[in-house]
């Protein structure tokens, strides 16, 4: 009886140490809150991604959403440089801080990318991911996920209201450009997206 009092006693500490393993971590300007860690499935295969920074995208001083990178943990990454180059499994969390028009969120991100990818490159994948941006009515809390998959592409999830896979990996780049890319959506994102990179 009493080895069972222990055993059980050891394993509430380690169930308790792997819920304090995962911390969250606020951002600056808001009050949303990413974990520390994240785990993603591709395919029928399972990656455990860690935070690499969380940023807010503001305009005229209005929060918009705000931002969690994600890289395989192990990684070697330790510039902004190479998470955007990087061909493992990585993710871009955002958070809706306020309604805005699909129409709106697709012009945003269409600038952003010709930003650092003119015209023609890649046509056919902007088009689809602003398509489908147009026909979503974006909500404050909405949760949109970018995930780069290795040897598929890039998938785009609006929790609840949208999901493709744009296949080409090539195209997870321009994504990641947006913030962390020469001409990207401001120094201060890109800056606040890599802090916790080593």
């Amino acid at each position: 009886m009493k080895r069972t009092a222990v055993l059980s006693a050891v394993g509430l500490v380690l169930c308790v140490t792997c819920v304090w393993a995962v911390e969250l971590v606020g951002v600056h300007g808001s009050n949303t809150q990413y974990t520390s860690t994240m785990d993603i499935t591709i395919g029928d295969k399972a990656y455990h991604l860690v935070l690499t920074g969380t940023a807010l995208r503001q305009k005229f001083f209005f929060n918009v959403y705000t931002i969690g990178s994600y890289v395989l943990e192990g990684a070697a990454v330790h510039t902004a440089e190479e998470l955007a180059a990087l061909d493992q499994p990585k993710q871009l969390h955002l958070v809706m801080e306020r309604d805005v028009a699909g129409g709106d969120i697709a012009e945003a991100f269409l600038i952003a990318i010709r930003q650092n990818y003119p015209t023609p490159y890649f046509n056919e994948e902007v088009n689809r991911l602003v398509q489908m941006m147009r026909e979503i009515d974006f909500k404050k809390g909405d949760h949109i996920y970018l995930t780069h998959q290795p040897r598929i592409g890039l998938r785009c999830q609006v929790i609840g209201k949208g999901d493709i896979t744009i296949e080409n990996p090539d195209f997870s780049r321009a994504i990641w450009d947006i913030y962390l890319g020469k001409n990207n959506i401001g120094e201060g994102i890109k800056k606040s997206l890599v802090s916790r990179l080593r």
